[in-house]
């Protein structure tokens, strides 16, 4: 059984390497309301195709390195982007943060038989 997590790409400055942070909601029992809890895990991006404000599904592998036990199966909505007129170079036009707080980016966790 495999572990997939749904998140956003926040870094992608090391090679082959992405930083994806997952949102959960956790209840808090002692004020009665649901918050919302990220953890960031580091996963394997072996093309480096990801951008910062992707949303990917990372799947648990075999520990690739210290830090690293996910890699990226794909990619679910790429983030927008735009070419800047007098550089020429490909930039983010902005990050979506509605996105990050859309139901199936938080928490959404499934398990595949396989």
């Amino acid at each position: 059984m495999r572990h997939n997590f749904i998140g956003v790409v926040i870094s992608t400055a090391m090679d082959k390497t992405v930083r994806v942070q997952v949102a959960k909601r956790v209840m808090n029992h002692h004020v009665q309301k649901e918050i919302l809890r990220h953890k960031v895990y580091m996963a394997h991006d072996e093309l480096e195709k990801c951008v910062n404000g992707d949303v990917v599904r990372i799947e648990h592998c075999r520990k690739l390195s210290r830090h690293k036990s996910f890699a990226v199966a794909e990619i679910i909505k790429p983030a927008r982007q735009w070419i800047d007129p007098e550089t020429g170079k490909h930039n983010l036009a902005f990050v979506d943060h509605s996105s990050l707080s859309h139901p199936w980016v938080l928490g959404f966790r499934y398990d595949k038989e396989g």
